[in-house]
């Protein structure tokens, strides 16, 4: 997903991250404050891994971490800077899923499967009249979408780019994660709500929960970008990580019903299956496996020999988290991410455990992790530090960053429900 950004792609998000974060407007008053842990031990959190897991946010040069067990802040950590919004990446498209649940709830949008053409009436014709709000909601809307963003940014209007799209397969018949798709959200929120994406978001979710803070990042044509875009400060996202944990309901206020939550956090089944509605699904393990059954579709699908040679050593050996079979990649990775993820293929055979929680995460390695059985919300954040300094390569991206999370709890001791999840798929995207 977020890792086949270009360098083009990365340049151009980080100094307009940059150039927003300086000229967004201030908070008039601080947000409240979440109620304190007296320790993490004390909430059920292993000190222990507590101190490996900032121990790794340090190192890979984060901007801040935040942790919230059982409704306390546990902690909040800035690694020599001081809080600031930050760039969420593609973190942007799950807060934008948070304004269409708000819109379902309070019935200015008709269902998940209302069709498109409802908010673009040039669709109501050919294959794209087939195309509902669930489709994009759950990649699966079938329309063409370059591995990279080059060509949306060069898009003066993000949504006219997408509406123009063509379709390379039948809605609702292959998931493939689809940055130029999203961005019609922007429009779908103004067309249901009356009020551009960001103000409305504004006003029915973040002014009730104090986030006055932020700021969000327009195209040429006015259109705030939903792929990504949105700047928030940890603490804040932390907030929205809460109030899904608690299903809809900040600091006694129902915001979101419980049911939309619950849909919006849950695998589908089939085609829809790789996570819920612009979340993805978070499990207790993860095995990385090359096998036979990966290699034949990669040279099906037309990778090169070359590679599928070169990747000889690795068949058969088992990884059991994603930042080693990484650097067992090495030099192979970026050739992986051209060839295999270019054509909306898998980078291993993944092998899952019971499913603990849901997560958010977006380029550079922005996540947002929520563990409801734990009552555990963990956010990490990095923004770069300097906009005329180097490209930051992937050692910022914290990889390991959600297995180190749920090793502050047992996640182990998490309750299999009938939704938990012990089968092959494709990896959650990062």
């Amino acid at each position: 997903m977020s890792r086949l950004l270009s360098a083009l792609h990365r340049m151009r998000v980080l100094l307009l991250a940059m150039g927003l974060l300086l000229r967004a407007p201030t908070a008039s008053a601080a947000p409240p404050d979440f109620p304190r842990a007296v320790s993490a031990a004390a909430e059920g959190i292993d000190p222990k891994a507590l101190q490996q897991l900032l121990q790794g946010a340090e190192a890979s040069k984060s901007s801040a971490v935040v942790i919230l067990k059982n409704g306390k802040l546990v902690g909040e950590w800035s690694f020599g800077h001081a809080p600031a919004r930050i760039e969420a990446m593609s973190i942007t498209k799950s807060v934008v899923g948070l304004a269409v649940l708000k819109l379902l709830a309070d019935g200015k949008i008709a269902s998940l499967d209302v069709p498109l053409h409802t908010y673009f009436p040039e669709w109501n014709q050919g294959r794209k009249k087939d195309i509902t709000l669930r489709h994009l909601l759950t990649h699966t809307s079938g329309l063409q979408s370059d591995p990279t963003t080059e060509e949306i940014y060069r898009s003066p209007d993000f949504v006219k780019l997408a509406l123009a799209a063509e379709l390379t397969e039948p809605s609702g018949t292959a998931f493939h994660y689809n940055n130029k798709a999203v961005n019609l959200l922007a429009a779908v929120v103004q067309k249901a709500s009356g009020k551009r994406l960001d103000r409305y978001l504004a006003d029915a979710l973040f002014r009730p929960m104090g986030i006055t803070d932020f700021g969000w990042t327009l195209d040429d044509a006015g259109n705030p970008h939903v792929m990504a875009g949105v700047q928030l400060r940890p603490r804040d996202l932390a907030k929205l990580g809460q109030l899904m944990l608690d299903g809809g309901v900040w600091q006694g206020c129902r915001l979101l019903p419980a049911e939309w939550v619950k849909q919006a956090t849950t695998p589908g089944e089939g085609v829809f299956s790789p996570g819920g509605l612009l979340w993805w699904s978070e499990y207790a393990w993860e095995r990385f496996t090359v096998d036979d059954a990966l290699l034949d579709a990669w040279k099906k699908a037309g990778v090169p020999d070359a590679l599928l040679q070169d990747m000889a050593p690795l068949k058969g050996r088992t990884f059991t988290d994603e930042q080693a079979y990484l650097d067992a990649l090495g030099s192979r990775l970026p050739a992986l991410k051209k060839e295999v993820r270019g054509r909306h293929l898998r980078l291993a055979t993944v092998e899952t455990g019971p499913r603990v929680g849901f997560n958010s995460n977006g380029y550079l390695g922005q996540y947002l992790l929520v563990v409801p059985e734990h009552r555990l919300v963990a956010v990490r954040m990095f923004t770069p530090l300097d906009e005329t300094g180097p490209q930051p390569d992937e050692s910022v991206s914290f990889n390991d960053f959600i297995p180190r999370a749920l090793a502050l709890v047992d996640v182990s001791q998490t309750p299999v429900s009938g939704e938990a999840l012990n089968a092959q798929g494709a990896a959650t995207p990062r």
